[in-house]
């Protein structure tokens, strides 16, 4: 059985946000915190991308390629492994949602979004990014890597759960939710 890696990508500049999405505060801890925990029960190992000293970092190998160029560096540092991708801000996703993304057989998202995704060969993963990098015009999209795979579309999550939080309004309104009864 590959061993799985979790990686939390918190790279971003966050720059709608106006400050690091990764330190909000949440539930007594910050948002990085709090979706490392979520994964770091059920993986072998768990690394961030990005510049987090208290965390195991995987730096971008390509710098200036977004959240593909975290999926490539993970890629490359772990093969033959499988790889479980969270974004920092989307802290909505309840556990069961990602549980289910695992048990897929092949890579896998939900809905129209991208991610969160589950990538079980990161050998396939990092030869079909490497495929996307020389092909012209350059294909940089996550989207992009999901059709290069042939990934599976599980069935969209309500909004709520798959929300980005990418504006101090996203956050508020994250954070009213989370405190409703």
């Amino acid at each position: 059985m590959r061993p799985c890696i979790g990686l939390i990508l918190a790279g971003g500049r966050s720059k709608r946000m106006g400050e690091d999405k990764a330190r909000l505060p949440l539930a007594h801890t910050d948002l990085l915190a709090w979706q490392v925990a979520r994964l770091a029960a059920c993986c072998d190992r768990i690394v961030v991308s990005g510049d987090y000293p208290e965390y195991e970092a995987v730096p971008d190998v390509l710098p200036g390629l977004g959240p593909l160029a975290g999926l490539h560096a993970a890629a490359l540092r772990f093969p033959n492994a499988a790889l479980w991708v969270l974004p920092v801000d989307m802290p909505g996703l309840r556990p069961e949602t990602l549980q289910t993304l695992r048990q897929q057989a092949e890579p896998a998202f939900y809905g129209d979004s991208p991610l969160p995704a589950w990538f079980p060969d990161t050998d396939n993963l990092a030869a079909a990014i490497a495929d996307m990098l020389i092909t012209t015009p350059r294909e940089l999209a996550i989207h992009q890597l999901h059709a290069r795979l042939h990934s599976r579309a599980l069935p969209a999550l309500p909004t709520h759960e798959q929300a980005n939080l990418n504006t101090p309004e996203d956050w508020a309104e994250f954070r009213r939710a989370l405190a409703a009864p």
